[in-house]
């Protein structure tokens, strides 16, 4: 028996539902496996920190670490269709663990707003002093300087690579930070130094470079203080192993501008004389303490040194850029050939 004309029509109408309806359905349940929809379940409260400026993707990050959701993807469509994202302000706020991310969304804009204020953004660039990194602190944040220092002096604040002299300079990570404006000097300062102790570990865990991690960070300093260039870094790393273990001293331009407490450019003869502990040049084997802060670059140079039998190093051209030799003669052909330069 024959179907009639409009038996034919329901039919097909009643088959595209079924497509459409699975379509629906299906999108649905996809929605609902991101967290989109569904119920919460809240758990306990964590803190969650909102970066100034950050993203729906990087604050789907956060949530996501901190167990608040579980898909980064599904917050960022709960923005597109929820709406309110730029209604969310940086700042620290208490949000329950166990949530859809409609919800975490909700928590974020509808709440009271982030505990407390900001933050404030603090650059510090790789190489700085332990008395640099105070000045940038007070500038940046209005903390002060002083009782900054006095903590790291006095051992009220402390890093796992810490020795025995209580010494601090090269222990504080240099990066950008997000500190909230109701950060002590204390917290921000053991912020920076967690970094650096966590970035350490990192890269001496497997590392066949025979230091302590403390000795690690004084190599890592001098690398970072003698050059800019990061295709070099391993060079110079491998320079200052092939000099220890030769036993002939380092003389690193860099340790004489620690000791002297000044950064210029070049050094007079009464410089290189200095009676210091820093004298490279007449005292063999490392600096007792790191010379500044080294960054990843030299960390990570630190950790792999180039291959090679380099003994000497010398800038190369007028732009930072450096020749590096085995033998004396060389080094000496390579440094007149720099001072013939006009740069």
């Amino acid at each position: 028996m024959s179907l009639t004309r409009r038996g034919r029509i329901l039919s097909v109408l009643a088959f595209l539902g079924l497509i459409f309806g699975g379509l629906v359905l299906g999108g649905f349940l996809y929605l609902k496996s991101l967290g989109v929809y569904g119920s919460s379940d809240p758990g306990k409260l964590v803190t969650v920190k909102i970066p100034r400026g950050a993203s729906a993707a990087e604050v789907g990050e956060i949530l996501v670490e901190k167990g608040v959701i579980e898909s980064a993807q599904g917050f960022r469509i709960a923005t597109y269709v929820e709406g309110g994202f730029e209604d969310i302000q940086a700042g620290e706020y208490q949000i329950p663990t166990g949530l859809i991310a409609k919800d975490a969304l909700a928590a974020l804009t509808e709440g009271d707003g982030p505990k407390g204020e900001e933050f404030v953004t603090v650059t510090f660039p790789e190489g700085l002093w332990l008395t640099e990194f105070a000045n940038r602190l007070e500038e940046g944040t209005g903390l002060s300087g002083d009782r900054f220092l006095k903590l790291l002096r006095t051992g009220k604040v402390k890093s796992a690579l810490t020795p025995d002299s209580g010494e601090m300079e090269g222990l504080l990570f240099p990066s950008t930070y997000n500190f909230g404006v109701n950060e002590d000097e204390a917290q921000v300062a053991l912020k920076m130094i967690d970094e650096m102790a966590t970035r350490v570990g990192r890269y001496t865990e497997g590392s066949s470079v025979n230091l302590s991690p403390y000795e690690f960070v004084i190599v890592a300093s001098m690398i970072e203080a003698e050059t800019r260039v990061d295709s070099e870094r391993a060079m110079v790393a491998r320079v200052i192993y092939n000099r220890l273990a030769q036993e002939i001293p380092l003389g690193i331009d860099a340790t004489f501008l620690y000791a002297l407490g000044e950064r210029k450019d070049s050094l007079t003869e009464s410089d290189l004389a200095i009676d210091s502990p820093y004298n490279s040049r007449q005292n063999l084997g490392l600096p007792p303490t790191p010379i500044g802060a080294p960054g990843e670059a030299s960390l990570k140079a630190a950790a792999k040194p180039a291959e090679g039998p380099w003994l000497y190093y010398v800038l190369g051209d007028c732009k930072g850029n450096h020749k590096f030799s085995e033998s004396y003669d060389e080094f000496l052909v390579n440094k007149d050939a720099y001072l013939a330069l006009e740069c």
